[in-house]
């Protein structure tokens, strides 16, 4: 692929991580590539490497999404021995080989939101900055179906991030109040734990996450309020935070009369020693 047309695709790429989160960016990705394979009209001896092609494009997106990225390494290892049969059959054992990774994708999802839920007890109030399908559900499963009463804060720093989060408690009928960001050393007193979702936890022990955690969770850290890191264990990545490719923009601003360049990064890192508990889908496992 051309470069303008990568860019395009990893922009596409960010944008589903900021509005639904990893989780559900790794589902819809695996379902689309099973759809391309399906609907893909080529050649026997072609096949194999436009497959390969989009596998290598899809694992070196900006900022690499982990979880999907251990899927389709999997998927390319149990593939090889099929890509030499005709291309029908060649195709029938791609999709049930995708079908099967998002089967166990979305199994580990419903796991990991069961012991999610499970950590909230009556009276929490808990502290949530993240569109993490498993955090929405966690919260929302344990007031509907476990009956827990408790609040959450929702932090607003780009309403695009939180907005289906603030749906799906209202919706539920949790109670929720909704404050920016910068006023959170407010609610220290009152507030009890917080959740985060994270993109992938790195071997020199740094959770890549939402912007804005990083300093949310060392507010929490100073004033004794455990953070609570709901994770799939897919997302524990094999390369460092340079081997992330976290996005960098420079952007020019011109603002009353004031041009001036902004420098952003589509995601923080936070100190894995800022984090208390970690669950995945196998429950709570050791921060050592």
């Amino acid at each position: 692929m051309k470069s303008n047309e990568l860019e395009c695709l990893y922009q596409l790429f960010r944008d589903h991580e900021t509005v639904m989160g990893t989780s559900r960016t790794t589902t819809v990705a695996l379902q689309s590539i099973r759809d391309s394979i399906q609907r893909l009209k080529c050649l026997p001896d072609a096949f194999e490497n436009l497959v390969l092609e989009l596998d290598d494009v899809i694992k070196n997106t900006q900022p690499k999404i982990i979880p999907l990225v251990h899927l389709i390494e999997a998927f390319e290892a149990e593939m090889r021995p099929h890509f030499g049969k005709p291309l029908n059959e060649a195709k029938a054992c791609a999709l049930a080989i995708l079908d099967q990774k998002l089967a166990l994708y979305k199994s580990a999802i419903e796991r990991l939101v069961d012991h999610g839920r499970r950590l909230i007890e009556d009276g929490d109030v808990i502290i949530a900055h993240s569109p993490s399908l498993v955090i929405r559900n966690a919260l929302t499963s344990a007031h509907t179906d476990l009956q827990r009463k408790f609040r959450v804060i929702v932090l607003e720093q780009q309403f695009i991030r939180i907005k289906q989060l603030i749906r799906d408690l209202a919706a539920s009928g949790v109670e929720h109040m909704v404050i920016p960001e910068y006023n959170l050393s407010h609610f220290m007193e009152i507030a009890n734990k917080l959740f985060l979702g994270a993109i992938s936890v790195t071997p020199d022990r740094k959770v890549i996450t939402t912007v804005g955690s990083a300093n949310i969770a060392g507010l929490c850290h100073l004033n004794g309020i455990p953070v609570y890191l709901l994770i799939n264990s897919l997302k524990f990545a094999h390369q460092s935070v340079a081997g992330q490719k976290i996005f960098k923009a420079d952007q020019k601003q011109d603002k009353e009369n004031l041009i001036y360049t902004q420098t952003t990064f589509s995601h923080d890192m936070v100190d894995f020693d800022l984090i208390d508990h970690v669950i995945t889908e196998e429950g709570v496992i050791s921060v050592k």
